[in-house]
């Protein structure tokens, strides 16, 4: 009863860990106090951007994971070695370590709070220690049904708030208040002629197109999120006997996917899916006869489905800019993605071995490297890239962490036979990947970092000989 009650609660935060994203900021006096204190011992003029959370803050999935920690081992479910120092997790760990060194040898060291958000990054480690150590293969097809449920919620929600151009007011569902006229908010310009800026509630002279959130922090990060929940629909479609409802979801899938206008995850996904049906269409020995059949179905379906959306959003997606064209809009966003880029390589250059510190992107002085980028990030932005943002950071020794985590993922495909779940699931965490080449909410967001090491878990689960760690609960658990 003890297991299967942590697997109900692993599941559910699988499932439903977009609807988690909300923060509690906690003492936030001594947050101001770790401010001072280090104003007064900074060897350089010192101010918190905008953009940068100077509070002690957890979010809601934070304390999910750590109560989930608490009963695997109150239930002897887990193991310290078998949790963190498995032949995946140990990379993590050890970069934990590394962290910790950065922002000790950094010029942040004084800054207590950095040690803090540490605590958040470790949390994060652990939705993959704990969905990894937890997880049954038997468990796939139910965590992908739930996974495509709270997925479809969040498209619906996702295209409601691009066509009403506010909020839903589901706040108890994290949905973060938003509307085009908010400063910070992703928008676009309104096209000339747009179908959905002459819909009867949007008030007249709207200038800008609210983009889809869901109930994440910013479009881009829905926009994996439903690339993830796609591949997961290829699955099913091939394997379930559920066609009919798949089909049916399918559209709004790829179709909110389109409306968060995130050129980078909508790029990811189309590439993943290349990937993936190229890879079904010559190695016909990961189907059986029937499946196959969906399967051919399938890309048919998703072609047209395809097409017909473009059709819809061309002049919207033309006014975004960077699909069918660069304008304005498209070169302004490439341009500072180029400038975070060329910052974050100065640092990892200027400190190669450990960084500039866990993150200090935002805070460090980056004129006492180079004079030419004194004021070039006023708003305290953060890389915009997955692995920039790693070497930036914690140095050769983060990142070279981070790869061996990622290879270790990946390690299998080279010595087992190639299944289904396996293509699905790599070809997911590759579709991460590939967005992580243009932003970093992989990284810095909870809830893209819960997204990313749920897909790492579910991949290694998928891979890995589970035998050895059911003899090491059996040997370290005492019968009942």
């Amino acid at each position: 009863m003890k297991r299967k009650f942590l697997h109900l609660f692993t599941l559910l935060f699988i499932a439903a860990f977009p609807f988690m994203n909300t923060f509690y900021q906690v003492f936030r006096g001594v947050s101001v106090s770790f401010v001072h204190s280090f104003e007064r011992v900074a060897p350089f003029s010192f101010q918190i951007p905008p953009l940068f959370q100077k509070y002690i803050h957890f979010y809601l999935t934070d304390f999910w994971v750590l109560g989930l920690m608490i009963g695997a081992f109150s239930f002897k479910e887990v193991h310290f070695k078998t949790l963190f120092f498995n032949r995946h997790s140990r990379y993590l760990t050890l970069y934990t370590g590394v962290a910790l060194l950065s922002i000790v040898f950094s010029l942040f060291s004084g800054y207590f709070f950095q040690y803090t958000t540490l605590i958040n990054l470790t949390l994060g480690f652990l939705v993959f220690h704990l969905v990894y150590t937890l997880m049954e293969k038997e468990w796939l097809p139910s965590i992908l049904w739930a996974f495509l449920a709270v997925a479809t919620l969040e498209s619906l929600i996702g295209t409601g708030q691009f066509l009403m151009q506010h909020s839903l007011g589901l706040s108890f569902l994290s949905e973060p208040q938003i509307t085009p006229y908010m400063k910070n908010i992703a928008t676009y310009p309104v096209s000339e002629g747009s179908l959905f800026a002459r819909l009867p509630w949007i008030p007249e002279g709207h200038t800008s197109m609210l983009r889809a959130y869901g109930t994440f922090d910013h479009p881009n990060i829905l926009g994996a999120y439903l690339a993830v929940s796609l591949f997961m629909t290829y699955f099913l479609f091939i394997t379930s006997k559920k066609q009919k409802l798949l089909l049916a979801i399918l559209p709004l899938q790829i179709f909110t996917l389109a409306l968060t206008f995130s050129r980078g995850p909508i790029f990811a996904w189309g590439l993943g899916t290349s990937l993936f049906f190229g890879i079904g269409f010559f190695k016909k020995t990961l189907f059986a006869a029937e499946e196959r059949k969906h399967f051919l179905q399938l890309g048919g379906w998703i072609g047209a489905i395809f097409l017909c959306i473009m059709a819809l959003l061309f002049k919207e997606l033309a006014t975004r800019g960077g699909f069918v064209n660069t304008n304005a809009l498209s070169a302004a966003s490439d341009g500072g993605r180029l400038l975070f880029y060329k910052i974050a390589l100065t640092l990892f250059l200027a400190y190669p071995l450990l960084g500039i510190g866990y993150n200090g992107f935002a805070l460090f002085p980056y004129e006492t490297i180079s004079s030419e980028l004194l004021g070039a990030n006023p708003t305290g932005a953060l890389a915009h890239n997955f692995f920039l943002q790693i070497a930036s950071e914690t140095g050769f020794l983060g990142l070279i962490l981070v790869l061996l985590f990622i290879g270790s993922l990946y390690k299998p495909f080279f010595k087992a036979r190639l299944t289904l779940p396996m293509l699905m699931l790599g070809t997911v965490l590759l579709t991460l990947l590939l967005t992580g080449f243009v932003d970093h909410f992989l990284w810095a967001y909870p809830s893209g970092r819960a997204l990313f090491f749920i897909s790492c878990a579910l991949l290694a689960t998928s891979t890995q000989n589970r035998s050895c760690i059911k003899q090491t609960r059996l040997i370290q658990s005492p019968p009942n």
